[in-house]
């Protein structure tokens, strides 16, 4: 059986997702003087976000966030960054970025705290 979700639907139910595993509330955030055009999101002690404020994309993890709308909904790539657009100008009042998956800092970073 094949459900139909309008668009609003779906950004209604993308929003509750994000806001319920990665709201303000749940991130800290760092800097780094490694990046320093860049503001990062950790949860639980890993990044899962970057905001890259000098080419304005902003950076979601991709085994954290990207594929679980890739995997529960089937969603293409230009999906996805429609409904997280969304998700940032309604969350974190970010617009004219672009949502774009997958980045990898397990590499030795030095994190300055921004506020929880």
């Amino acid at each position: 059986m094949k459900y139909i979700i309008t668009e609003n639907k779906l950004n209604n139910v993308t929003l509750s997702w994000m806001n319920q595993n990665f709201s303000p509330e749940q991130l800290e955030i760092v800097t780094s003087e490694k990046y320093p055009n860049s503001v990062f999101f950790k949860k639980n002690g890993k990044v899962v976000m970057e905001q890259d404020k000098e080419n304005r994309y902003f950076w979601f993890s991709h085994n954290e966030i990207w594929s679980f709308f890739e995997s529960f909904f089937g969603m293409e790539d230009e999906q996805i960054r429609e409904v997280l657009r969304y998700w940032l100008e309604e969350t974190l009042e970010l617009s004219f970025y672009t949502p774009t998956s997958g980045f990898n800092y397990k590499r030795s970073v030095s994190w300055k705290r921004l506020s929880n």
